[in-house]
Parts: C-alpha cells; sequence; structure tokens
C-alpha cells in the first residue's frame, strides 16, 4: 500500500498540489501567530542604559497584595522604589555600588529623551568621548548620536522641556555606548532629582557586584534583603524591564491578544485543510471504491490514505519552517510601527511555534484523512462504486457531534454576549463565537446547501433557462461537492464581516462616547507631550474663558474588603480583597462642571480636590459607593488611597471611568507630566478668538497647540484606527488565508470534472452551453456561500450589538459588506469559469 500510495501521488499530481499548498498556509500561519505569542510570553528586553549591571532592583509591577483572579494584569504605571532601598541593596554582601537611578521624561530640542543623574553613567557603561561631566545645576552631557542630530557641541546652549517649562543648559561633553540606542541626557545628580520631583522616590536602582560574584546567588541575597517593600530584583534580559517597563503592558497585550488570533488561525487551519483533502478524497472515491471491489480491506485503505497524507504534512510543514520565521517577524514589525508593541521587546520564534505549526498541520491533515476515508472503506464491496458516483452520505456521529458541540457554544455565546457583557468588552465573546458559527455551519453544509438550493430551484432556472436546470440537478446530486467548495466563501465573507464590522463598530461606539463626554470648545495640548499644570489657571483666568480643566488619564482599581480567607492558590490570607479596575480621568474641580458633557446626577464636581473621586452610577448602585461614602482606590502606580464619593454621573453604555482631581493623579503616574487642557468658551466668543487668547496666555510654553472640537475628535478617530491595526492586520492573514483556500477549492473542483464535461460534450452540448451550465453553479455556489456567511456574521454581530449599544445592525460603512461579498463573488466566478474553460479547450474525454 506504501508503493501504491507513492504512485498515486504521482499520477494525482494537482490534487496533491492543491493540498500541498492548503497544509503549507495553514502551517505558516499557525507558526507566525505562535511567535507573536512566544515574544510576548517570554518578554525579552535586552538591557541598554543597565547593560553594566550584574542585577537591578526595581519596582514590582504585579498588583499588590491578594486580589481576586481577575487582577494577574500589571500595575499600568511605573511602581517606583523608596531612594532609601539603595543603601539596603549596597549593605548586600557581594555588591560594589548600588546606584539609584530616575528617568526624567524630556524634549532636547525637538528629539524625545530621557534624564539621569551623572553617577548612573557607569550602568551602562557612558564613557566620556570628548569634554568633561556636569559639574553644576546648568550642565549637561549628552549621548553622541543625539549631538549630532542636534548638531551641539560641547560648549553650545541646549534647550530642554521638562513638564512643560522651557530650561537651558550648556553642553560640557558627549558619551558614547556599546549598548545604549535611546536619546539620554546625564545632569548632576542634584540636578537630576531637582527635575524628576518625587522627593524620596527613584525608578530603580543598578547593582554593580563584586568580582567573583555570581549574579544569580547575588540577586538571591538582594531579593531577601528587600522583600516586602514592593521591590523584584531583574537578572539577564529582565533588567531591560526596568529601562522599560512599557514592555510589560506590551508583553501582556501580546499575549492575549495573539492567544486569540492564534486560537483562530489554527481554527481556520484545521476548518481548509479538512475540506481540501476531503475534497481531494471524495474526487478519489471511484478509485477506492475500485480497490475495495477487487479485495482491498478498509485497513489498506485507510493506510494508503494515511501515508500519503502523512507525506504531504510533512513536506508542506517542513516547506513552511523559515517563511514562517519572517512572517512572524513581519507581523511584530507592523504592530511596533503602529505604536501597538514596545520596539524593545525583542521578537522570538525559537521550538515551539515551530513545532506547534508543524503539529497542527500533520494532526489536522491525518483527522481529515481518516474522516474522509474511514466511510468508503467501510462500505461493502458491492455497494462501493454506486457510492462513489453519489456522494449521498456526509453525516456520521461524530460529524454530528461535533456540529452540536459547535453550534450549541455558538449559541451559548451569543446569550452571554447580549445578556450579560456591555461595551466593547463584548468583542471577547461575539470573535469566539463568529468562528464557531462557521465551524458548525461548515459541519452542516451539505444538509443546508440542499435546502437553499430547493429554494433557489425556481428563480435559477426562470433566470437561466436549461443551464440553470442543469446546474440545479448538480447541485442536487452532487451536495457533498457543492459543500466543499460553499465552505471557503462562508469562511471569507463570515469571518471578513463579523471581523472587521467588530472593530468598526467599537471604533464608532469610542467616538460616540468621546463626543458625548467633550463640551470643551478647545484642546490645548504641546508636541512635546506635556503642558505646564499652572497653564490651566492661567487659562481659567482669561477673560475669553468660562472654564479651563487639566484632563490626565490613568487607571484605577477600586478594592472591596474581604476579610480573612484562602486566595486563589489556597493559601490563608489576612487582607483579602476584591478589585474593579476602573479607568480615571483627572480633572479640575474649578473647570469641570464647563468642559465634562455628564453632569453630575448627585454630589458636584466642584468637590473634587484632595482624596476624592466621581463614580457612575453603574458604581454608586452598589453598597459602600454611594455619595460620602469612603472607598479604597488603588493608582496605577500599586499606591493605595482612602478616597471620598463626591458626585455621581451617568456615563456611556460600556465606557464607565472615574474622575479625579489632576492633581491628585499626576503623581501616580509614570511620567508625572500634563497632556491636555480642556478649554470652554465664554458665550459669543469666536473660535478664533479662543484661540488667540490661549496662546498668548501661553506663550513661552514650548510646542504650544490649540485644536477645536472637530481637530480633537479627528485625533481620536486616528487614534481608534491606530489601535486597531493589530485586530486588521491578524484578521487580514487569517481571511488572506481562507481566500486562498477558496481559490484553491474552486480550481480543483472544476479541473476534476473533465470526464464529466467530456460526456456533456459527446451527447451534442457545446462549449458554450457547458460553460453557462458552469456559471449558473458559480452562482448558485456564491448564493449559498454568501447567505451563510451573512449568517456567521450575524450570529456574532447581531448580539455585540446589543451588548455594545442597544442595536442589531452593526456600526460602519456598507460598502464594507459590499467588497467582502463582491470580491468572494468575482473569485468563485473567476476561478470556476477559468479552469472549466481551460479544460474544454485543451478537449476532454467522456467517462468511461
Amino acid at each position: 500500500m506504501v508503493r501504491l500510495a507513492i504512485r498515486t501521488m504521482r499520477s494525482r499530481a494537482g490534487g496533491f498540489l492543491a493540498s500541498l499548498v492548503a497544509l503549507f498556509l495553514g502551517a505558516l500561519v499557525v507558526q507566525a501567530c505562535g511567535g507573536l505569542l512566544e515574544t510576548g510570553i517570554l518578554s525579552h528586553v535586552p538591557a541598554q542604559r543597565l547593560a553594566a549591571t550584574a542585577v537591578v532592583v526595581s519596582g514590582d509591577q504585579s498588583y499588590p497584595g491578594h486580589p481576586s483572579d481577575d487582577s494577574d494584569d500589571p500595575m499600568t504605571e511605573r511602581v517606583l522604589l523608596d531612594s532609601r532601598l539603595a543603601g539596603v541593596v549596597a549593605a548586600v554582601p557581594g555588591v560594589a555600588a548600588a546606584v539609584p537611578d530616575v528617568s526624567v521624561p524630556l524634549t532636547a530640542g525637538s528629539v524625545p529623551a530621557s534624564g539621569h543623574g551623572w553617577s548612573s553613567a557607569r550602568l551602562a557603561p557612558y564613557p566620556l568621548s570628548g569634554g568633561t561631566a556636569p559639574a553644576g545645576a546648568g550642565d549637561v552631557v549628552l549621548d553622541a548620536a543625539t549631538a549630532a542630530r542636534l548638531h551641539v557641541h560641547p560648549g553650545a546652549s541646549l534647550a530642554v522641556a521638562v513638564r512643560g517649562a522651557r530650561h537651558t543648559f550648556r553642553v560640557t561633553g558627549l558619551v558614547n555606548s556599546p549598548h545604549a540606542t535611546q536619546p539620554t541626557l546625564l545632569f548632576t545628580d542634584a540636578e537630576a532629582t531637582r527635575l524628576y520631583d518625587r522627593p524620596g522616590r527613584i525608578d530603580d536602582i543598578g547593582v554593580l557586584a563584586a568580582a567573583g560574584t555570581d549574579p544569580g546567588r547575588l540577586a538571591a541575597r538582594i531579593d531577601a534583603a528587600v522583600a516586602g517593600r514592593s521591590a523584584v530584583t531583574l537578572t539577564g534580559d529582565e533588567r531591560g524591564l526596568a529601562e522599560f517597563p512599557e514592555a510589560i503592558g506590551g508583553s501582556s497585550d501580546l499575549v492575549p491578544l495573539a492567544g486569540a488570533f492564534g486560537g483562530l488561525a489554527v481554527l481556520v487551519s484545521v476548518f481548509v485543510v479538512v475540506g481540501t483533502i476531503a475534497l481531494q478524497l471524495q474526487q478519489w472515491r471511484r478509485e477506492m471504491a475500485l480497490l475495495r471491489t477487487i479485495g482491498a480491506a478498509p485497513a489498506q485503505i485507510r493506510r494508503m490514505v494515511m501515508t500519503e497524507t502523512v507525506v504531504l504534512a510533512v513536506v508542506a510543514a517542513g516547506l513552511a519552517l523559515a517563511p514562517g520565521l519572517g512572517v512572524g517577524r513581519w507581523m511584530y514589525g507592523v504592530l511596533v510601527h503602529r505604536g501597538l508593541v514596545p520596539g524593545v521587546l525583542e521578537f522570538s520564534e525559537g521550538f515551539v511555534p515551530r513545532i506547534s505549526g508543524f503539529g497542527v498541520t500533520l494532526v489536522a491533515a491525518l483527522a481529515a484523512a481518516y474522516i474522509a476515508s474511514r466511510r468508503v472503506s467501510r462500505v461493502r464491496p458491492t455497494e462501493a462504486l454506486a457510492e462513489a458516483a453519489l456522494q449521498t452520505r456526509w453525516l456520521h456521529p461524530i460529524r454530528f457531534i461535533f456540529a452540536a458541540l459547535c453550534l450549541g457554544g455558538a449559541t451559548a455565546l451569543a446569550i452571554v454576549t447580549a445578556l450579560v457583557m456591555t461595551g466593547p468588552i463584548a468583542a471577547s465573546t461575539s470573535a469566539p463565537a463568529a468562528m464557531l458559527w462557521a465551524g458548525g455551519i461548515a459541519l452542516v453544509s451539505p444538509g443546508l446547501c440542499r435546502w437553499l438550493a430547493a429554494l433557489l430551484q425556481w428563480p435559477i432556472r426562470l433566470v437561466t433557462g436549461l443551464s440553470g436546470r442543469m446546474a440545479m440537478l448538480n447541485a442536487g446530486v452532487r451536495r457533498v461537492r457543492l459543500a466543499a467548495a460553499v465552505t471557503p466563501i462562508m469562511l471569507v465573507t463570515g469571518l471578513a464581516t463579523a471581523l472587521i464590522y467588530l472593530q468598526t463598530s467599537q471604533d464608532n461606539a469610542s467616538d460616540r462616547a468621546f463626543s458625548a463626554g467633550l463640551r470643551a470648545d478647545a484642546v490645548v495640548t504641546s508636541t512635546t507631550g506635556a503642558l505646564p499644570s499652572s497653564l490651566v489657571d492661567a487659562f481659567a483666568g482669561l477673560p475669553q474663558v468660562a472654564g479651563a480643566s487639566a484632563a490626565v488619564f490613568s487607571d484605577g482599581h477600586l478594592e472591596t474588603e474581604l476579610g480573612p480567607g484562602e486566595d486563589e492558590d489556597g493559601d490563608v490570607v489576612q487582607d483579602r480583597v476584591a478589585d474593579d479596575e476602573l479607568p480615571l480621568q483627572g480633572v479640575s474641580a474649578s473647570g469641570a462642571v464647563r468642559t465634562v458633557a455628564t453632569p453630575a446626577v448627585s454630589g458636584g464636581f466642584a468637590d473634587l480636590t484632595g482624596d476624592t473621586i466621581a463614580l457612575p452610577t453603574d458604581v454608586t448602585a452598589r453598597a459602600g459607593r454611594h455619595v460620602g461614602d469612603t472607598v479604597r482606590l488603588r493608582w496605577g502606580d500599586g499606591q493605595l488611597s482612602r478616597v471620598t464619593v463626591v458626585a455621581s454621573f451617568v456615563a456611556p453604555r460600556g465606557f464607565d471611568s472615574a474622575l479625579v482631581p489632576a492633581t491628585t493623579l499626576l503623581p501616580h503616574t509614570t511620567s508625572g507630566e500634563l497632556p491636555q487642557i480642556l478649554v470652554k468658551a465664554m458665550p459669543g466668543v469666536s473660535a478664533a478668538d479662543l484661540a488667540t487668547a490661549l496662546r498668548t496666555a501661553g506663550g513661552d510654553v514650548p510646542g504650544l497647540a490649540i485644536a477645536n472640537r472637530a481637530v480633537a475628535t479627528a485625533a481620536h478617530e486616528q487614534s481608534n484606527q491606530t489601535g486597531a491595526a493589530a485586530t486588521l492586520l491578524l484578521a487580514a492573514v487569517i481571511i488572506g488565508y481562507a481566500a486562498i483556500s477558496l481559490i484553491n477549492t474552486l480550481i480543483v473542483a472544476t479541473t476534476d470534472r473533465r470526464a464529466e464535461f467530456g460526456l456533456q460534450r459527446l451527447v451534442g452540448s457545446t462549449r458554450g452551453q457547458v460553460l453557462r451550465m458552469v456559471a449558473a453553479e458559480a452562482g448558485v455556489t456564491s448564493i449559498l456561500g454568501v447567505v451563510l456567511g451573512t449568517a456567521v456574521a450575524a450570529g456574532a454581530l447581531i448580539p455585540f450589538g446589543l451588548a455594545l449599544d442597544r442595536t442589531v445592525l452593526p456600526s460602519g460603512p456598507l460598502w464594507i459588506y459590499l467588497a467582502i461579498t463582491g470580491t468572494a463573488v468575482v473569485l468563485t466566478f473567476l476561478m470556476t469559469l477559468l479552469p472549466a474553460s481551460l479544460t474544454l479547450r485543451g478537449g476532454v474525454r467522456p467517462a468511461v
């Protein structure tokens, strides 16, 4: 049987090539998504500015205390250290030096950079390449690359913007480092501490080890010394996380993103591979039936098919190993370019993603071959030829079980989405629901195609005449072959429509929430990324201004004390808490009433001073969170405060956020920078007059920029498009794979009908009549595929719309749906008629 399998492969080169393409592309997509997942899990961030250290002590970014299972995400802001911890670390045996380090966000000229104390230069190290070290408060040293970019040299003056304030320093020297690539400015330690402006706090501690000290053992001793102080010890590539804490959040975002789409890629790959191989084996049912009639045992048939499939899968998966790395790196590059993943995160695609791609391809291929060969290998020899000709049996117990599981799971997710979920988070259940709908419908597609084809019978015959009659007869008799052609169309239209409209609906809901929450007539920002806090009062005092408010954004957690008990690991904990994550917006009490569109239902925004908070009514409806109550608030940097609820307001559905005083929130953010000021004009003041007044009042602020409501709204829409890049990129890869499988399937299905076309020509049909029949079949296939694909999309989008904004229709332009379905229809006609035309042109022979 092995030799027979190899001979069969040689004689059926076209069919095997189609299966090889499907297997190769499936392995490619799965491997690429696996590389993204591994990148997020490993979080390799090579140290740059801290490359000379043996150990780095940094703030522990994990959630403090013992929260519930849903709080495993890292803190969103940098967790700072107590500056006195440097002395504790320095006293640990084996430590040659413990250097405290601070990082000041700033803009040098037009270049975003970070500022540090001169003592931290040895952590890179940063040796002087020219000039001298900084000696006074007005001195600064630059890295040589930044100096060349700014065209400055030792002795020159350099304008530096720190938190919206302009400073001028004298460049005293230049440094070079073989490791560091980020723009860096080095001040005296005293000046760096002053600019940092966080008394008693530091970012991290760089540890230089004594000669002969093992870094791992040293890290263990330091870890014991700093236990219980919200600090962690980092070695190796983990040291880079102290320099770039945003990489922690980036990797945390990348893991679920890559995992979700990797799972989606696996499922699509399985369906495409199973469909392609099943179609191929359906075309060989006559040959396998002949083998059964001459005495071949069922096990021999299955062994022959499995051997062919193993050879194909191994070759395809092997060919995908090298290009899979390139595809994964390309996808990662797009995410970095869009700003969705920090560029410092090192792409990694090692052994596991490659084995995963190989394994998924092999398992999918073997499962497809086993399922497809099982029926024909078990029928009695006297029935084998008849069944091969008619292809009437398609529903088997295993297929029925999987179809029931998929459709039942999709129904359950749809109910959960519509009745339990709210807001954009509902997409987390809608996207899997789309895949389950697609899988369930694909499994029962032969039966659905039979019923739908019966409904189309009379309209098709009326429009196309005899050609349509022939096409509908073929559809009724060959419903298994019809379903094989319909399924890829359903996958393309269903998944593309669902995934794209899920994203456009989220974006439109976010835009509506932004517009509803913005009453300001002007949004003031700076090209340096920061504004001085004093500018809020300066704007508020202008005669043209009715109100001005700072706008700072972060995340926090409202905690509820649960008392002693066991945590999720089974350990006894005395101070258990449950937490609810909540976006925070920092505002100014004096201007919030004028600039925040949603009015207070109870209490007032004017009371937002000190340790206070205004909560959405959905939150204040819970016990212990009413106006006047005191609640536990965990800021984004891990610090805990008890704040008083002074107001409640109605937030847009699914976009709950809390209002806190901006002056209270700023110290709990990584940068400590004020990014925006919202300004409301006095009645009768034009936008131009308001902008002129604001520009005059903020004339000394570097990079001051003033946008009206329309510009601010457009900028928010643009940021949504940037955030949607990840979804659209990964969806495009998966949908592209399904589209290629559509082309593959249609070409194979059409070229295999050479004998059928020959018989039609033999009984008198002209070439044009045959092509018109094929065109009618393509029309039926397109309609059925689009109908089933639309049903898949509707099964995901309708519950999502109900959860998002109580509508059943998705938000987004109609042309997206028309483009998707139109492309599928054009591909269907093109990939059906072109092979048929070439087959008829080359001459055909009737079946014998």
